[in-house]
């Protein structure tokens, strides 16, 4: 049987941030505390950003978009049989606003950033791309989630991990503590180490 492939899913659906926030026990702040919090996160986006362009071949990309804090892009990482890139460039963006998530003209634009080859594959290779991942996941906990699929007699099973590993919010314990204090550093902790708060199953009958 093949291993299951983790595909990361956008969602702006609030319904689903609710669901998570009382998986995680961490209750929905308002949106203008959602806001602020990823403002204090700006820092360390902007960070990961110059590590992309220092260590890791990307360049910041031509935009007039003064709603975005950053957009970015590099070459496909798949290459032809005569080395060239096999592919269109990749184009990250992240915006200014965390609202900027959640407005319907804007969705199928961040499905193109999240759903594109830089989280299915770059990541894997790439450690800043997966500290963005990371660090959305806790900021936004169900906007952004990791989806394992297996096909078994009973049905589907989909295994959504909305959280980071464990090991990724002790390694940043600091930065964290920084955008979110230390109640809940602690509380997005506890719930990283729960299997029962950082996933849930879904089976869906054949």
């Amino acid at each position: 049987m093949a291993h299951p492939r983790a595909e990361v899913i956008f969602s702006s659906d609030v319904r689903n941030m609710d669901d998570w926030a009382r998986r995680t026990r961490i209750p929905l702040t308002t949106a203008d505390a959602l806001g602020a919090t990823y403002a204090r996160a700006h820092r360390w986006l902007q960070a990961l950003r110059l590590r992309l362009i220092r260590d890791y071949n990307w360049t910041d990309a031509p935009s007039s978009d003064t709603r975005m804090l950053f957009s970015l892009e590099t070459s496909s990482i798949w290459r032809s049989s005569v080395g060239l890139p096999a592919g269109p460039k990749l184009r990250l963006q992240l915006p200014v606003h965390a609202s900027s998530f959640f407005s319907p003209e804007r969705r199928v634009q961040w499905q193109m950033v999240f759903h594109s080859d830089i989280f299915e594959s770059v990541r894997k290779i790439c450690p800043p791309i997966n500290d963005i991942l990371s660090l959305i996941q806790c900021l936004l906990t169900g906007i952004v989630t990791l989806t394992f699929e297996e096909n078994l007699p009973q049905g589907i099973y989909r295994t959504i991990r909305g959280l980071p590993s464990a090991a990724w919010v002790n390694e940043n314990e600091s930065a964290l503590t920084e955008v979110f204090g230390v109640a809940h550093y602690r509380a997005l902790a506890r719930a990283c180490r729960d299997t029962e708060s950082a996933y849930k199953l879904e089976v869906i009958p054949h």
